[in-house]
């Protein structure tokens, strides 16, 4: 192969939606980086040019051996392990599910050895799927891709998810792969910084069509492209106050959340010995390589840990396994995670994923008043989502994320907890919803719990930060608490 080549090509999607590409030579050496908004059609671009859509018309290569990497593939991977789980025979490979060293069987074993090395995953080879974190599912399907040597490498997004170390060393695994192995890479990226050093060209996407390519010093003076790519100022903003039918009681005098002396050990020791309180007023910012703990911290306040029943954990006034019910803790905090964004697999209209966040369901099953109704088209307008007919699933990830962060804010609940919330937003998605916190901590009595790999993504006002330090041999933390202001 010396290259690929697009000519006027029409993708078909569904009967509604077509995704275009005008004019595209990709060469043995190339390194291509698209940037498009959220909803432009990257995901559909990623998958025409890999040669996973239809071809309508004009000319496309076909029969590529390509690899995707996205988030749609994490999602439909934890749908196919969640099915087997719960499939009616009792294997124990059904009960077990899927693990890496299933999805890596296939992959080409020189090569794996050093991947699994530079992305950290050896020691979690034999571990359940469904018990990887967001992070470390996404390094085990790049590793995946990485590892099976394709004709054509289509990564979307790639670096959402991962913290700092593993992100410079994907950005390195790319490079050898570029220039050792001479295998075409097409890159979608939403942050200037994940433009890799040997980019030979960047693209635009707008409206499903791939357009303005040209050199990485052209683009980015392109007013488009920073407007995407670019953190923007916004005017001043107003949220919308929630309805007086969803007004909470008064919680009980006290701390937010109060954690005394939890342990937990899973292969390795998660926590030892620890104490965490949050104070309403309070702003905290977790911090922590993937696989810490973060999101095993947060299942501990939320209540979606099992183990919680063992540990002396109280929320909100409640002691975990008192007699309280689940409904008691969840109408004090508003959650955006990996986990509930897999978990919300309902097809509903847009209107109806915004005002399930008055009653905490995933799905709306009660009937909404005329005045949550008014306040959910106020979100939807600052959200700039112009149809609530839409379907959740029809929206793309970035929308989708956009749209749960909403959901969780209607309320102004006591507690907001953001786990990656800005993962697949867009520049200026992203300084949407910064601004959405800056908001509600000015205006509102909200704490906020934030778990972010990236320094820039944190609202300023922010109080206190919870580290997870690596300490030692292996995956090994030691849990630092700091008073920020």
């Amino acid at each position: 192969m010396t290259s690929y080549i697009w000519s006027n090509a029409t993708f078909l999607l569904n009967q509604r939606y077509q995704v275009t590409i005008p004019e595209l030579e990709l060469k043995r050496d190339d390194l291509l980086v698209l940037i498009g908004g959220n909803g432009s059609g990257k995901t559909s671009l990623a998958k025409a040019i890999a040669g996973q859509v239809p071809l309508l018309e004009g000319t496309a290569p076909q029969e590529i051996r390509a690899q995707v990497v996205s988030f749609e593939e994490q999602m439909a991977l934890f749908e196919k392990d969640y099915n087997l789980r719960n499939s009616d025979a009792t294997t124990a490979k059904e009960e077990l599910g899927l693990t890496p060293e299933d999805l890596l069987a296939d992959c080409a074993p020189d090569y794996l050895e050093e991947v699994l090395e530079g992305m950290q995953l050896k020691e979690l080879i034999h571990k359940p799927l469904r018990q990887l974190s967001g992070g470390e599912g996404r390094k085990v399907l790049l590793a995946r891709a990485l590892c099976s040597r394709p004709e054509l490498l289509v990564l979307d997004c790639p670096y959402d998810a991962l913290d700092v170390k593993t992100r410079a060393r994907l950005s390195e695994l790319l490079d050898s792969i570029h220039l050792h192995y001479h295998t075409p890479i097409v890159l979608i990226v939403n942050r200037p910084e994940e433009i890799p050093s040997t980019v030979t060209a960047m693209g635009l996407i707008t409206k499903g069509s791939l357009g303005k390519i040209s050199s990485r010093e052209m683009l980015l003076h392109d007013p488009d492209a920073q407007a995407l790519l670019l953190t923007k100022t916004l005017p001043d903003l107003t949220l919308p106050k929630p309805p007086a039918k969803c007004a909470l009681l008064p919680l009980k005098e006290g701390p937010l959340v109060r954690l005394s002396h939890l342990n937990l050990s899973y292969e390795r020791e998660i926590f030892h010995d620890l104490n965490l309180t949050i104070n309403p007023g309070e702003h905290w910012q977790i911090l922590g390589p993937n696989g810490a703990g973060k999101s095993t911290l947060i299942s501990f306040i939320t209540g979606d840990n099992p183990l919680v029943y063992t540990q002396d954990v109280t929320v909100f006034g409640f002691r975990r396994g008192s007699g309280e019910s689940i409904w008691d803790i969840k109408k004090y905090f508003g959650l955006v995670s990996g986990s509930l964004h897999l978990d919300y697999r309902v097809s509903a209209p847009v209107i109806n994923v915004v005002l399930s966040g008055f009653y905490d369901s995933i799905g709306l099953y009660s009937q909404p008043g005329d005045e949550e109704i008014a306040i959910a088209r106020e979100w939807l307008k600052l959200a700039k989502i112009s149809d609530e007919t839409t379907s959740f699933k029809a929206l793309s990830f970035g929308q989708q994320r956009l749209l749960l962060i909403i959901r969780a804010l209607v309320k102004n609940p006591p507690l907001l907890i953001l786990d990656e919330p800005l993962q697949g937003l867009d520049g200026f998605a992203r300084t949407l919803v910064k601004a959405f916190i800056s908001y509600i901590m000015q205006h509102g009595q909200t704490s906020v719990l934030f778990v972010s790999h990236h320094k820039e993504d944190l609202p300023e006002g922010f109080t206190h930060r919870l580290s997870f330090v690596p300490s030692g041999e292996g995956q090994q933390y030691r849990i630092v608490q700091e008073r920020l202001k």
